[in-house]
C-alpha cells in the first residue's frame, strides 16, 4: 500500500473512532461529491483523498464511512476477484452498523441503508451468491420505497426506484412466483421515466449512475440502440478520463455492432496512473480488434486471462484465443486454447456457457461462416454478406446449415433490408425450433424487432411470445429478457 494511501486510511480511522462516539450526520457535502464522483471514474484512490479530506475538515459527518462503499462496489463487480471479495464481505455489515449510530431522521438514512444493501446485492449476484443477492435486494427496494413515502421530495430515491422498477418489470413468467412471494413489483414505463427525468436534472450526486442506468435501459429495453449511443453526446460524458463511462461506451458499442467506434473509444482512453487496474478493457479491445479479422487481438486476450482474478468471460476469452489460432491455420495453439476454454474459469454468463458449450464440440466451425459471423458482429455487413454468399449451401448440414441461414438473414436485417431477412429468419426458426443452438430464437426475437418497428404490433407481439415459448437454448434468460421488454413497449406496461 502506498505511504500516501495509508495516511488517509489513518485519518479515516481515527475521525471513525471520534464519531462512533458522537453519531452525527449525513451530509453529500462538496467533498462526498467529488469522492463519489473519483470512485464512479475508477481514480479510487483519489476518492479515497476526498473522502479523508471531509472527516478531517467535518468529522461530524459520516457519509464518508458509507460512501467508501463505492470502492468494493467498483472493484469486486467490475474485476471480481475471489480473494478481494472474502476480505471485504465484513465491510457490509460494519457499515449498516455505523449507519444506525447516525441521524435517523436524515432523509439520507434509509437512502443509503437501501444503497448499501442494493450494492451488495449486486456484488452477490457476480459471486453467485444468489440467495442473498435476492433478498439484499428486496430488503433495498423495500427501503427505497418507504424513504419515498417518507421524503417524497428527495430526488435522489428516483434513481434507484426508477432501475429496481424497469428491471423488475422485465423479469421471464417463469420467475413472476418470486417476485410475487417477495413483494416486488415493476413497471418498465414509470422506472425509464424516473431515470429520464433525473438525468435532467440539476442534481450532481448520483448523476453518473443515473446515466449509466438510463443508458443500459434505454438500449436493452427500449431497444432504442441509437437514442442509447445518442445519449453518450447528449451528457456529454467523459469516455476519455472516466473509465467506466469508456468501459460502457465501448460495451455498448461492440453489443451494437460497432466494433470500430469501441476500439476507437478503447485506444483513446486516458492511460496514466491513478486509475483502477481494469483487465476488462483489454477483453473488450481485443474483441473488438478480432471482429475486423484482426488478430492482434490475441494480445490483449493473453492479458485479460493472465491479469483477471475472476471467472466470468475467462472461457470466452480461450475461445476467442482459439478461433484467432484456427483462422491462422495453427491448430496446435487452436486446440490448447479451446481445452483451456473446457477447463478455465466458470459458466456462469451466457457468453462463457456459449464457450463452454462451443470447447465441447469435436470440430471448428465452418471457416468462412465463423469469419462472416465476426465481421457482422463487428458491423461490417457487406464483408459478411460476400463472405456467406460464396458459400455454397449444399455443401452444409445440421446447425453450420442452421447458422448460415440465421446468419444471412442477420445481416440482411442489419443492411435494413426486411424481407429478405424475414425469409431467412423463418427457414431458421421452423427448422431450429427444437435446437439447443439460439439461432431459432434470436430469429424470432428479431422478427419481432422488425415487425414493432413496421408499427404491425400483433406480429411483433407474436415473436415476442415464440421466444418466451422456445425452451432449452443457449441465451435463454437474455433473450426471455428483451422478449419480455418487446411486449411490455407494446402493451405500454
Amino acid at each position: 500500500m502506498a505511504k500516501s494511501t495509508f495516511c488517509y486510511l489513518l485519518i479515516l480511522f481515527f475521525s471513525l473512532a471520534g464519531i462512533c462516539a458522537r453519531g452525527q450526520q449525513l451530509t453529500f457535502s462538496p467533498n462526498c461529491v467529488e469522492a463519489y464522483q473519483s470512485f464512479m471514474a475508477l481514480r479510487l484512490d483519489e476518492g479515497k483523498r476526498w473522502l479523508a479530506k471531509e472527516t478531517s475538515s467535518n468529522p461530524k459527518n459520516m457519509m464518508p464511512f458509507i460512501l467508501i462503499n463505492y470502492e468494493d462496489l467498483v472493484m469486486l463487480t467490475l474485476n471480481e476477484n475471489p480473494a478481494e471479495y472474502k476480505l471485504r464481505k465484513p465491510q457490509m455489515e460494519r457499515r449498516l452498523q455505523l449507519l444506525e449510530q447516525s441521524d435517523k431522521q436524515s432523509p439520507n438514512y434509509l437512502l443509503m441503508k437501501g444503497l448499501l444493501y442494493f450494492q451488495w446485492s449486486l456484488v452477490q449476484i457476480k459471486y453467485a451468491e444468489y440467495w442473498n443477492a435476492v433478498w439484499d435486494f428486496r430488503k433495498s427496494y423495500l427501503l427505497f420505497k418507504e424513504n419515498q413515502k417518507k421524503f417524497p421530495s428527495l430526488t435522489y430515491n428516483q434513481v434507484f426506484i426508477g432501475l429496481q422498477e424497469a428491471v423488475i418489470s422485465t423479469i421471464p413468467k417463469g420467475y413472476k412466483w418470486a417476485t410475487s412471494i417477495l413483494g416486488l413489483k415493476g413497471d418498465m414505463k414509470q422506472g425509464i421515466k424516473r431515470l429520464r427525468q433525473y438525468c435532467v436534472s440539476n442534481e450532481v450526486m448520483f448523476k453518473e449512475e443515473s446515466q449509466l442506468y438510463y443508458i443500459y435501459l434505454k438500449n436493452y429495453l427500449e431497444n432504442d440502440v441509437e437514442g442509447a449511443t445518442a445519449l453518450i453526446k447528449t451528457y456529454k460524458l467523459d469516455t476519455k478520463n472516466n473509465l467506466l463511462f469508456t468501459f460502457m461506451a465501448a460495451n455498448l458499442s461492440l453489443n451494437n455492432k460497432n466494433a470500430a467506434l469501441a476500439e476507437s473509444i478503447l485506444n483513446n482512453r486516458n492511460k496514466v496512473d491513478g486509475y483502477m487496474s481494469f483487465p476488462m478493457l483489454d477483453y473488450e479491445l481485443g474483441d473488438a480488434k478480432m471482429k475486423r479479422l484482426d488478430y492482434t487481438a490475441v494480445t490483449y486476450f493473453k492479458r485479460f486471462v493472465n491479469t483477471y482474478k475472476g471467472n466470468f468471460y475467462i472461457k470466452d476469452a480461450y475461445l476467442s484465443l482459439a478461433y484467432c489460432s484456427y483462422l491462422q491455420g495453427n491448430m496446435a495453439d487452436a486446440a490448447h486454447y479451446k481445452q483451456l476454454a473446457k477447463t478455465k474459469g466458470k459458466a456462469e454468463s451466457d457468453a462463457d456457457k456459449q464457450a463452454l458449450k462451443a470447447a465441447k464440440k469435436t470440430t471448428f466451425p465452418q471457416k468462412e461462416i465463423l469469419k462472416a459471423r465476426l465481421l457482422n458482429d463487428g458491423g461490417y455487413h457487406q464483408e459478411a454478406l460476400k463472405l456467406l454468399l460464396q458459400i455454397p449451401s449444399t455443401s452444409l448440414t445440421g446447425s453450420d446449415k442452421l447458422e448460415y441461414m440465421y446468419r444471412i438473414g442477420r445481416v440482411y436485417d442489419d443492411l435494413e433490408q426486411d424481407e429478405n431477412a424475414l425469409n431467412y429468419y423463418r427457414f431458421t426458426l421452423n427448422e431450429g425450433r427444437t435446437s439447443t443452438e439460439y439461432f431459432a430464437a434470436r430469429a424470432a426475437l428479431q422478427s419481432g424487432y422488425i415487425y414493432e418497428k413496421r408499427g404491425e404490433y400483433a406480429k411483433a407481439l407474436q415473436f415476442f411470445q415464440t421466444v418466451l415459448d422456445l425452451d432449452d437454448h443457449e441465451y435463454k434468460n437474455s433473450l426471455d429478457q428483451r422478449a419480455k421488454s418487446g411486449i411490455n413497449r407494446i402493451k405500454g406496461l
